[in-house]
């Protein structure tokens, strides 16, 4: 009988260090000519889904395809209704790309669930920022679905100035 060095061979079961992809999109969502901020994306993690030691990974990225004059753009990476970062507001150009990224570590589940998130919001603008967070979030009832979404606002109201969602991931890590 042949060895097989695949961990995963005759396995339906998912326990050997892979990730779980909880979701995934490229949609390409927009956010145009509005000073009224709004979710860019977002999925909520099913309810009694977390486990104590759990880790989630959080990656957005999101990518200016026009904008007006010095008109800012902030983005916020939110998890169960928590900023978890908050980027600079940003005189950003077109192609100018944001990414948001984040480690979320389960502590305690049930009505007051704790977690601790790692975060970081990053432009390639010209006056390019890295935000960097550790939140403690605390009282996140895993009993009920708990959110996660990039939230963008524009400084200014205007036609030209439009951010478009690339790409969207959160994993079970």
């Amino acid at each position: 009988m042949g060895y097989n060095k695949n961990p995963m061979y005759g396995s339906n079961s998912f326990d050997h260090g892979q990730s779980q992809v909880l979701y995934a999109s490229a949609l390409q969502a927009t956010h145009t000519n509005s000073t009224d901020a709004a979710d860019l994306c977002s999925f909520s993690i099913p309810a009694n889904k977390l486990e104590v030691g759990d880790m989630l990974r959080i990656q957005v990225r999101a990518t200016v395809t026009d904008n007006n004059s010095t008109d800012t753009l902030t983005p916020i990476l939110n998890f169960g209704g928590s900023a978890i970062a908050t980027g600079a507001a940003l005189d950003v150009a077109d192609s100018d790309v944001i990414w948001a990224d984040a480690i979320v570590s389960v502590v305690s589940i049930g009505s007051s669930g704790t977690m601790t998130a790692h975060s970081e919001i990053r432009t390639d603008a010209l006056a390019a920022t890295t935000v960097r967070a550790t939140t403690a979030l605390t009282s996140k009832n895993t009993e009920s679905a708990l959110a996660i979404a990039l939230n963008v606002d524009w400084s200014v109201a205007h036609a030209e100035n439009i951010v478009r969602l690339d790409a969207f991931i959160v994993e079970l890590i």
